[in-house]
């Protein structure tokens, strides 16, 4: 298909960028309204305890105590000895060089 067919013709180019950018501005407040108005509802239907009680704390810090670390982790973790010191070569024209 010829590319021509879509073009607009060349005396209403100038109302094409205008046309953009007022299309994308109210394409841009709709969007922002709708996020609004969402995290409005939700935050309605969020309910904060506030107050925990002693035996709530205690429940909770039995449970995160209880919980086994994981094992098999990719960490190691490496201590340097005195035989596993890496050995740094002396710098020529040093007292200690050749």
């Amino acid at each position: 298909m010829p590319t021509r067919k879509f073009w607009i013709r060349r005396d209403r180019e100038q109302y094409l960028l205008i046309g953009v950018i007022i299309t994308s501005t109210i394409g841009g407040f709709v969007s922002s309204y709708w996020h609004f108005s969402d995290r409005l509802n939700v935050r309605r239907n969020i309910q904060i305890k506030k107050e925990l009680t002693p035996e709530d704390t205690l429940k909770r810090l039995k449970t995160t105590q209880g919980a086994s670390p994981l094992r098999g982790a990719a960490t190691r973790y490496y201590r340097l000895d005195d035989e596993t010191i890496p050995s740094v070569p002396e710098l020529e024209g040093t007292d200690g060089g050749e």
